[in-house]
């Protein structure tokens, strides 16, 4: 009896070292910041200070260890220097931002090496299977306020790539296509005609 109990113990200790080897005691996670992009970089230590500091076991049963690279312009080689050395550090997800320069590449890495892209840069058009949003994209939104009133004019300002990006949706996905590249030409004829280029000025 004693030798079965003492094998059970060592079975079950055997089978407790594996477990409390499974789980690591510290998680690397990565991030990825454009210069002067200051508030998302506060937020990312912010949080990882509360995880860490988190009086409740359960909540948090390992530490982040945060590896951070600033970046001084989102092109593609500094993002793809980047994000090597963050790969060669180990770590199982990247917080970062992007741009229309920097996105495909930011993109195609994690999806190749299943590195998850935490991000609260605006959602791109193509979804991704390791990219989590943290922003909803406003494209189902519009559409459907635009399909809802029936609106086939309308006033887009913007004044970054993203809007940009997300009128050129807007207006691909439009309902009446034919209505907007008609009111771009009357716009531009007004134009040429309050500069005295029209027909009216010859």
């Amino acid at each position: 009896m004693r030798i079965i109990c003492r094998q059970l113990v060592l079975l079950f200790s055997g089978f407790w070292g594996l477990a409390m080897g499974a789980f690591p005691s510290s998680v690397q996670i990565g991030g990825l910041f454009i210069r002067n992009t200051d508030q998302e970089y506060t937020a990312f230590r912010l949080a990882i200070f509360l995880h860490n500091t988190s009086p409740n076991a359960s909540e948090a049963p390992f530490n982040l260890v945060p590896h951070v690279d600033n970046i001084e312009t989102a092109n593609s080689f500094a993002v793809t220097n980047a994000f090597c050395s963050q790969y060669s550090r180990g770590v199982f997800a990247i917080f970062g931002l992007y741009d229309k320069r920097s996105v495909h590449t930011l993109t195609s890495f994690c999806s190749a090496l299943h590195i998850s892209l935490i991000t609260p840069s605006f959602p791109t058009e193509g979804e991704s299977q390791f990219v989590l949003q943290l922003r909803p994209s406003l494209r189902g939104a519009l559409l459907s306020l635009l399909d809802h009133y029936e609106w086939n004019r309308f006033v887009f300002l913007y004044d970054t790539d993203r809007g940009s990006f997300f009128s050129s949706i807007v207006c691909r996905r439009c309902i009446h296509p034919v209505g907007i590249v008609n009111w771009y030409k009357d716009l531009l004829v007004r134009k040429d005609d309050s500069a005295g280029l029209g027909p009216a000025a010859s």
